[in-house]
């Protein structure tokens, strides 16, 4: 497990004290745009704090209004994934992700940061319940891993692309921002990680502990 950890060791090289979104909002004109500063969530509290981890396959993407306690509105957009394997959690072939943000008839909006998925793109996603129960990427677009099929005799990856926010850290005293990027690591690689720190979270609970991070 070492070996793993090792070759993992980007996703909690941040260590952070509490998940910590800044969302700027722009609301002169639509589309609305936010744009997002957040801390890294170590993969380690990602596994620990996600409800549900599954590999699939996205099948659908729609958007729809939402109302709004007040009386508003807002979009929000759908994604249907049909389930190769439920890694943490279980349920049924389909798991549907609420994200807030999307283009309707009515009116457009989007957030920096929040993931948007394509049909026909198979992912790793780490999901956390909102309040009124649906399911929504953790952590934002830190929670979504493409899956890339290598050619025969290359390896799979995970992709995970965070160049649309932005990574708050106190390492030197002052809040710094980090812009964020992409990186990519072998399928098997990571899986075998997050297996690993499941089984090691039965026998430890504080493993990863929570650094928050959880569905906005």
């Amino acid at each position: 497990m070492e070996g793993v950890m090792g070759s993992l060791r980007w996703a909690g090289a941040r260590i952070a004290l509490a998940a910590l979104s800044i969302v700027v909002a722009a609301t002169l004109f639509q589309p609305r745009a936010r744009a997002t500063v957040m801390v890294e969530v170590p993969l380690e509290a990602m596994v620990r704090d996600a409800d549900v981890i599954v590999v699939g396959v996205v099948e659908d993407v729609g958007a729809r209004l939402v109302m709004l306690p007040d009386g508003g509105a807002e979009p929000h957009t759908i994604t249907t994934l049909r389930v190769r394997e439920w890694v943490k959690g279980s349920g049924g072939e389909l798991v549907r992700i609420d994200e807030i943000g999307g283009v309707t008839s009515q009116v457009a909006m989007r957030i920096a940061g929040t993931p948007e998925y394509a049909r026909g793109e198979e992912v790793v996603v780490f999901l956390r319940r909102t309040p009124e129960g649906a399911l929504r990427t953790f952590a934002m677009v830190q929670g979504r891993f493409g899956i890339r099929r290598g050619v025969p005799g290359a390896d799979d990856v995970v992709v995970r692309d965070t160049t649309s926010i932005g990574f708050a850290s106190w390492a030197s005293g002052p809040m710094a921002i980090e812009h964020g990027g992409v990186r990519a690591m072998r399928l098997a690689d990571f899986l075998a990680f997050v297996r690993a720190t499941l089984e090691q979270i039965e026998t430890d609970p504080t493993t990863g502990d929570a650094l928050g991070g959880g569905a906005r």
